[in-house]
Protein backbone atom coordinates (compact mmCIF):
# COMPACT_ATOMS: atom_id res chain seq x y z
CA UNK A 1 0.00 0.00 0.00
CA UNK A 2 3.01 2.33 -0.16
CA UNK A 3 4.51 4.18 -3.11
CA UNK A 4 7.95 3.11 -4.39
CA UNK A 5 10.00 4.89 -7.07
CA UNK A 6 13.43 4.30 -8.51
CA UNK A 7 15.31 7.62 -8.31
CA UNK A 8 18.66 9.28 -8.77
CA UNK A 9 21.60 8.68 -11.02
CA UNK A 10 20.53 5.20 -12.04
CA UNK A 11 17.41 6.64 -13.70
CA UNK A 12 19.57 9.16 -15.55
CA UNK A 13 21.98 6.46 -16.67
CA UNK A 14 19.14 4.21 -17.82
CA UNK A 15 17.71 7.05 -19.92
CA UNK A 16 21.20 7.57 -21.37
CA UNK A 17 21.38 3.83 -22.16
CA UNK A 18 24.49 3.53 -20.03
CA UNK A 19 25.33 0.43 -17.98
CA UNK A 20 24.53 0.76 -14.31
CA UNK A 21 25.41 -1.23 -11.19
CA UNK A 22 23.23 -3.59 -9.22
CA UNK A 23 22.93 -1.08 -6.38
CA UNK A 24 19.63 0.79 -6.56
CA UNK A 25 18.19 3.91 -4.92
CA UNK A 26 14.48 4.24 -4.22
CA UNK A 27 12.16 6.81 -2.70
CA UNK A 28 9.00 5.79 -0.84
CA UNK A 29 6.01 7.14 1.00
CA UNK A 30 6.63 4.59 3.77
CA UNK A 31 8.20 5.59 7.11
CA UNK A 32 11.51 3.89 7.87
CA UNK A 33 10.06 1.32 10.28
CA UNK A 34 7.56 0.15 7.65
CA UNK A 35 10.28 0.11 4.99
CA UNK A 36 12.47 -2.12 7.15
CA UNK A 37 9.61 -4.52 7.87
CA UNK A 38 8.70 -4.81 4.18
CA UNK A 39 12.33 -5.40 3.18
CA UNK A 40 12.66 -8.20 5.71
CA UNK A 41 9.42 -9.77 4.45
CA UNK A 42 10.74 -9.47 0.88
CA UNK A 43 13.69 -11.73 1.73
CA UNK A 44 16.56 -9.32 2.28
CA UNK A 45 19.58 -11.14 3.70
CA UNK A 46 20.21 -8.09 5.88
CA UNK A 47 18.77 -4.65 6.51
CA UNK A 48 20.43 -1.73 8.21
CA UNK A 49 19.86 1.91 8.99
CA UNK A 50 22.08 4.15 6.89
CA UNK A 51 20.82 7.27 8.57
CA UNK A 52 17.40 7.03 10.12
CA UNK A 53 17.33 10.76 10.76
CA UNK A 54 17.59 11.16 6.97
CA UNK A 55 14.99 8.45 6.41
CA UNK A 56 17.21 5.89 4.66
CA UNK A 57 17.18 2.11 5.12
CA UNK A 58 19.57 -0.18 3.26
CA UNK A 59 19.16 -3.85 2.38
CA UNK A 60 21.19 -6.59 0.75
CA UNK A 61 19.66 -9.27 -1.49
CA UNK A 62 21.15 -12.39 -3.02
CA UNK A 63 24.19 -14.57 -2.44
CA UNK A 64 27.66 -12.97 -2.26
CA UNK A 65 28.38 -13.89 -5.88
CA UNK A 66 25.14 -12.28 -7.04
CA UNK A 67 24.72 -9.60 -4.43
CA UNK A 68 22.69 -6.44 -4.89
CA UNK A 69 22.25 -3.57 -2.48
CA UNK A 70 19.41 -1.11 -2.32
CA UNK A 71 18.73 2.04 -0.36
CA UNK A 72 15.19 3.26 0.23
CA UNK A 73 14.56 6.77 1.53
CA UNK A 74 11.29 8.15 2.81
CA UNK A 75 10.02 11.20 0.90
CA UNK A 76 11.51 14.22 2.59
CA UNK A 77 11.97 17.93 2.50
CA UNK A 78 15.12 19.56 3.79
CA UNK A 79 15.28 22.88 5.61
CA UNK A 80 18.63 24.64 5.83
CA UNK A 81 18.44 26.90 8.89
CA UNK A 82 21.93 28.40 8.50
CA UNK A 83 25.06 28.24 6.39
CA UNK A 84 26.14 24.80 7.54
CA UNK A 85 25.40 22.09 5.01
CA UNK A 86 23.54 19.91 7.51
CA UNK A 87 19.79 20.25 6.94
CA UNK A 88 16.83 19.66 9.15
CA UNK A 89 14.82 16.86 7.56
CA UNK A 90 11.02 16.92 7.44
CA UNK A 91 9.07 13.83 6.37
CA UNK A 92 5.73 15.43 5.49
CA UNK A 93 6.66 15.41 1.78
CA UNK A 94 5.30 14.05 -1.48
CA UNK A 95 7.31 12.55 -4.33
CA UNK A 96 7.25 15.93 -6.07
CA UNK A 97 8.61 17.60 -2.94
CA UNK A 98 11.33 14.97 -2.74
CA UNK A 99 12.40 15.49 -6.35
CA UNK A 100 12.38 19.27 -5.90
CA UNK A 101 15.19 19.05 -3.31
CA UNK A 102 17.58 17.34 -5.74
CA UNK A 103 20.48 19.05 -7.48
CA UNK A 104 19.97 18.87 -11.26
CA UNK A 105 16.96 18.12 -13.42
CA UNK A 106 18.56 15.00 -14.91
CA UNK A 107 18.80 13.61 -11.35
CA UNK A 108 15.25 14.62 -10.40
CA UNK A 109 13.42 11.92 -12.37
CA UNK A 110 11.57 8.98 -10.81
CA UNK A 111 10.29 5.70 -12.23
CA UNK A 112 7.38 3.85 -10.63
CA UNK A 113 8.78 0.50 -9.48
CA UNK A 114 5.59 -1.36 -10.43
CA UNK A 115 4.29 0.36 -13.56
CA UNK A 116 7.45 1.87 -15.03
CA UNK A 117 5.74 5.26 -15.27
CA UNK A 118 8.24 8.12 -15.49
CA UNK A 119 7.67 11.09 -13.17
CA UNK A 120 9.59 14.12 -14.38
CA UNK A 121 8.28 17.39 -12.90
CA UNK A 122 11.44 19.40 -13.72
CA UNK A 123 11.96 18.44 -17.36
CA UNK A 124 14.95 16.22 -16.75
CA UNK A 125 14.28 13.97 -19.75
CA UNK A 126 14.32 16.97 -22.06
CA UNK A 127 17.57 18.21 -20.53
CA UNK A 128 19.12 14.77 -21.00
CA UNK A 129 18.06 14.86 -24.65
CA UNK A 130 19.59 18.34 -24.92
CA UNK A 131 22.74 17.23 -23.05
CA UNK A 132 22.25 20.04 -20.53
CA UNK A 133 23.15 20.28 -16.84
CA UNK A 134 20.43 22.46 -15.32
CA UNK A 135 19.82 23.09 -11.63
CA UNK A 136 16.41 22.24 -10.22
CA UNK A 137 14.39 25.41 -9.64
CA UNK A 138 16.42 28.45 -8.62
CA UNK A 139 20.12 27.58 -9.18
CA UNK A 140 21.51 29.85 -6.46
CA UNK A 141 19.27 28.18 -3.87
CA UNK A 142 20.42 24.70 -4.87
CA UNK A 143 24.08 25.71 -4.56
CA UNK A 144 23.52 27.54 -1.29
CA UNK A 145 21.96 24.38 0.16
CA UNK A 146 25.05 22.33 -0.68
CA UNK A 147 28.05 24.07 -2.31
CA UNK A 148 29.54 20.72 -3.30
CA UNK A 149 26.95 20.81 -6.08
CA UNK A 150 29.11 23.48 -7.73
CA UNK A 151 31.79 20.87 -8.37
CA UNK A 152 29.23 18.18 -9.16
CA UNK A 153 27.95 20.32 -12.03
CA UNK A 154 31.44 20.59 -13.51
CA UNK A 155 32.01 16.89 -12.87
CA UNK A 156 28.87 15.94 -14.80
CA UNK A 157 30.07 18.09 -17.71
CA UNK A 158 33.29 16.07 -17.65
CA UNK A 159 31.70 12.65 -17.26
CA UNK A 160 28.71 13.03 -19.57
CA UNK A 161 29.89 15.56 -22.15
CA UNK A 162 26.94 17.82 -21.31
CA UNK A 163 26.94 21.62 -21.39
CA UNK A 164 25.85 23.97 -18.61
CA UNK A 165 22.55 25.80 -18.70
CA UNK A 166 23.43 29.51 -18.74
CA UNK A 167 21.47 30.37 -15.58
CA UNK A 168 23.13 27.49 -13.77
CA UNK A 169 26.58 28.66 -14.88
CA UNK A 170 25.89 32.25 -13.83
CA UNK A 171 24.83 31.05 -10.37
CA UNK A 172 27.94 28.89 -10.10
CA UNK A 173 30.12 31.95 -10.71
CA UNK A 174 28.21 33.97 -8.09
CA UNK A 175 28.33 31.19 -5.50
CA UNK A 176 31.90 29.97 -6.16
CA UNK A 177 33.29 31.30 -2.87
CA UNK A 178 30.79 29.21 -0.89
CA UNK A 179 32.76 26.12 -1.89
CA UNK A 180 35.08 27.01 0.99
CA UNK A 181 32.43 25.59 3.34
CA UNK A 182 33.10 22.07 2.00
CA UNK A 183 35.76 19.78 3.41
CA UNK A 184 38.95 19.39 1.41
CA UNK A 185 38.51 15.63 1.20
CA UNK A 186 35.14 15.92 -0.50
CA UNK A 187 36.52 18.52 -2.89
CA UNK A 188 39.38 16.15 -3.77
CA UNK A 189 36.94 13.33 -4.48
CA UNK A 190 34.86 15.44 -6.87
CA UNK A 191 37.92 16.88 -8.62
CA UNK A 192 39.33 13.39 -9.14
CA UNK A 193 36.09 12.23 -10.73
CA UNK A 194 36.15 15.31 -12.95
CA UNK A 195 39.76 14.75 -13.99
CA UNK A 196 39.14 11.14 -14.97
CA UNK A 197 36.06 11.96 -17.05
CA UNK A 198 35.95 11.45 -20.81
CA UNK A 199 35.43 15.20 -21.30
CA UNK A 200 37.80 16.44 -18.60
CA UNK A 201 38.81 19.39 -20.79
CA UNK A 202 35.24 20.72 -20.73
CA UNK A 203 34.93 20.17 -16.99
CA UNK A 204 38.19 21.99 -16.28
CA UNK A 205 37.15 24.89 -18.44
CA UNK A 206 33.93 25.14 -16.42
CA UNK A 207 36.06 25.47 -13.29
CA UNK A 208 38.07 28.26 -14.91
CA UNK A 209 35.09 30.16 -16.33
CA UNK A 210 33.12 30.12 -13.07
CA UNK A 211 36.03 30.98 -10.77
CA UNK A 212 35.82 27.62 -9.01
CA UNK A 213 39.39 26.83 -10.04
CA UNK A 214 40.70 29.68 -7.89
CA UNK A 215 38.67 28.52 -4.90
CA UNK A 216 39.28 24.77 -5.15
CA UNK A 217 42.83 24.91 -6.56
CA UNK A 218 44.29 28.35 -5.84
CA UNK A 219 47.70 26.95 -6.72
CA UNK A 220 46.58 26.93 -10.37
CA UNK A 221 45.24 30.49 -10.39
CA UNK A 222 48.35 31.61 -12.26
CA UNK A 223 47.50 29.31 -15.15
CA UNK A 224 43.92 30.55 -15.15
CA UNK A 225 45.01 34.19 -15.09
CA UNK A 226 47.24 33.71 -18.09
CA UNK A 227 44.43 31.99 -19.95
CA UNK A 228 42.19 35.02 -19.41
CA UNK A 229 44.62 37.91 -19.66
CA UNK A 230 47.54 38.78 -21.88
CA UNK A 231 49.42 40.31 -18.95
CA UNK A 232 52.53 41.29 -20.87
CA UNK A 233 50.79 42.53 -23.99
CA UNK A 234 52.45 39.75 -25.99
CA UNK A 235 51.11 36.44 -27.18
CA UNK A 236 53.89 34.14 -26.11
CA UNK A 237 54.54 30.73 -24.57
CA UNK A 238 53.06 31.81 -21.23
CA UNK A 239 49.74 32.58 -22.94
CA UNK A 240 49.39 28.94 -23.98
CA UNK A 241 50.01 27.29 -20.61
CA UNK A 242 46.36 26.62 -19.78
CA UNK A 243 45.48 25.26 -23.23
CA UNK A 244 48.60 23.12 -23.16
CA UNK A 245 47.71 21.78 -19.72
CA UNK A 246 44.21 20.89 -20.88
CA UNK A 247 45.57 19.01 -23.88
CA UNK A 248 48.00 17.04 -21.72
CA UNK A 249 45.20 16.07 -19.30
CA UNK A 250 42.91 14.81 -22.05
CA UNK A 251 45.67 12.82 -23.74
CA UNK A 252 46.75 11.12 -20.49
CA UNK A 253 45.26 7.75 -19.45
CA UNK A 254 42.19 8.33 -17.24
CA UNK A 255 43.81 7.11 -14.04
CA UNK A 256 43.69 9.45 -11.04
CA UNK A 257 47.44 9.79 -10.39
CA UNK A 258 48.24 10.23 -14.07
CA UNK A 259 45.54 12.86 -14.64
CA UNK A 260 46.55 14.78 -11.49
CA UNK A 261 50.17 14.73 -12.66
CA UNK A 262 49.11 15.99 -16.08
CA UNK A 263 47.11 18.82 -14.52
CA UNK A 264 49.98 19.91 -12.27
CA UNK A 265 52.99 19.32 -14.51
CA UNK A 266 53.31 23.01 -15.46
CA UNK A 267 51.75 24.49 -12.31
CA UNK A 268 54.98 26.25 -11.31
CA UNK A 269 55.63 27.96 -14.63
CA UNK A 270 53.84 31.21 -13.70
CA UNK A 271 55.96 31.37 -10.52
CA UNK A 272 59.25 30.69 -12.30
CA UNK A 273 58.64 32.82 -15.38
CA UNK A 274 61.49 35.09 -16.43
CA UNK A 275 62.43 36.98 -19.57
CA UNK A 276 65.99 36.86 -20.90
CA UNK A 277 67.90 39.73 -22.42
CA UNK A 278 66.91 38.42 -25.83
CA UNK A 279 63.22 38.67 -24.88
CA UNK A 280 62.82 34.89 -24.67
CA UNK A 281 60.56 33.59 -21.89
CA UNK A 282 62.09 30.99 -19.53
CA UNK A 283 60.78 28.84 -16.68
CA UNK A 284 63.98 27.76 -14.98
CA UNK A 285 63.51 25.11 -12.27
CA UNK A 286 59.76 24.81 -12.74
CA UNK A 287 59.93 20.99 -12.47
CA UNK A 288 61.44 21.11 -8.98
CA UNK A 289 59.17 23.92 -7.78
CA UNK A 290 56.17 22.21 -9.34
CA UNK A 291 56.86 18.92 -7.55
CA UNK A 292 56.82 20.74 -4.23
CA UNK A 293 53.62 22.55 -5.16
CA UNK A 294 51.95 19.29 -6.11
CA UNK A 295 52.87 17.61 -2.82
CA UNK A 296 51.69 20.55 -0.76
CA UNK A 297 48.45 20.98 -2.68
CA UNK A 298 47.48 17.31 -2.51
CA UNK A 299 48.34 17.22 1.19
CA UNK A 300 46.11 20.25 1.73
CA UNK A 301 43.29 18.39 -0.01
CA UNK A 302 43.75 15.33 2.18
CA UNK A 303 45.13 13.02 -0.52
CA UNK A 304 46.72 9.82 0.68
CA UNK A 305 50.48 9.41 0.72
CA UNK A 306 50.52 7.11 -2.31
CA UNK A 307 48.76 9.65 -4.55
CA UNK A 308 50.96 12.49 -3.33
CA UNK A 309 54.07 10.47 -4.05
CA UNK A 310 53.02 9.24 -7.49
CA UNK A 311 51.98 12.69 -8.68
CA UNK A 312 55.02 14.59 -7.44
CA UNK A 313 57.86 12.27 -8.52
Amino acid sequence: GQELYLVGGIVRDALLHQPFPADLDFATSAPTEITQTILEQAGASSTYGIGERFGTIGAVFGAPADRSQIEITTYRREVYPDETRFPEVVFDATLTDDLARRDFTMNAIAINALSGEVIDPWGGEADIALATVRAVGEPAERFAEDPLRLLRAARFVSQLGFRLDWRTEEAMAREAESLQRISHERILAELTRLLTGAWADHGLDVLRRTGLLRVALPELSGLADEAENDLSGRLGREKDLWDHTIRVVTQAPPRPAVRWAALLHDAAKPRTRSVGLDGEVHFFGHERVGAGMARAMLERLGADKALRSRVSI
